[in-house]
């Protein structure tokens, strides 16, 4: 089985259509979702909705978890709790319902699925190093877990011998070996690389592919201007 690997769209329209297409294009017709799919950007309904409705296997994320806990948001930034106030008097109250039964840890045959960590994943840490992932290949019960949060796409080995930012191309896995992989982010990449970012996991070949996509993202941020939310929001898409 193939699986296109999603994580933080955040209501980025623009880089969803894109994505999708290109996905189209490789005939995947399978989704994991790592959670994020609103915040920060100025279509969380869209993508929202797509989320819930086309997907096999997703996970809650903090910003969606935010729209729900009033005490989730009290820990943001300043300007992300004014994108995610925005967000939350936007949505759909449809999909509040669908939202709230959206798990912290989802696992499946082979590999698990948390927005953060997979050993804490109700409290959305950031899996940036090895002391992390220790803890959550600890907790890992399958071969493959896949995490988001960071807006990076990286990875580690539990043999701890390979980790580190994962750039466009095929990650190849070792058999036995136990892995975690982040796709990177959809709709507001943070590695200094404006393109959205996503992951084509292969189950059968063993393999991890990022794949990175120019899209309009001036017309995205063009649209949070738009909506009245912090610039801030918009400058880090371009």
């Amino acid at each position: 089985m193939r699986y296109a690997v999603f994580a933080d769209i955040h209501g980025n329209l623009e880089a969803l259509q894109v994505a999708l297409e290109y996905v189209r294009g490789q005939h995947l017709t399978h989704f994991l979702i790592l959670g994020d799919s609103v915040g920060y950007g100025a279509n969380p309904n869209e993508c929202l909705e797509w989320a819930l409705t086309y997907t096999e296997f997703q996970v809650l994320g903090n910003h969606e978890a935010a729209v729900l806990h009033e005490d989730v948001r009290n820990g943001f930034t300043d300007w992300a709790r004014i994108a995610i106030d925005w967000t939350a008097g936007k949505l759909d109250p449809k999909h509040l319902d669908l939202l709230r039964k959206l798990p912290f840890l989802r696992k499946s045959r082979g590999f698990s699925l948390a927005h953060g960590t997979i050993h804490a994943p109700e409290r959305f840490d950031y899996l940036f190093d090895l002391n992390a992932a220790h803890k959550s290949f600890l907790a890992m019960e399958t071969s493959v877990g896949f995490v988001g949060h960071s807006h990076v796409p990286c990875f580690f080995s539990e043999g701890g011998e390979d980790a580190g930012h994962l750039k466009p191309g095929v990650l190849r896995l070792t058999k036995g070996e136990r892995y975690l992989l982040n796709p990177g982010s959809i709709g507001q990449p943070r590695d200094h690389d404006p393109r959205l970012s996503f992951g084509i996991y292969d189950e059968g070949e063993l393999t991890f592919e990022i794949v990175r996509l120019p899209y309009d993202n001036k017309l995205a941020a063009q649209k949070i201007r738009a909506e009245g939310l912090p610039e801030f929001l918009a400058e880090r898409l371009l």
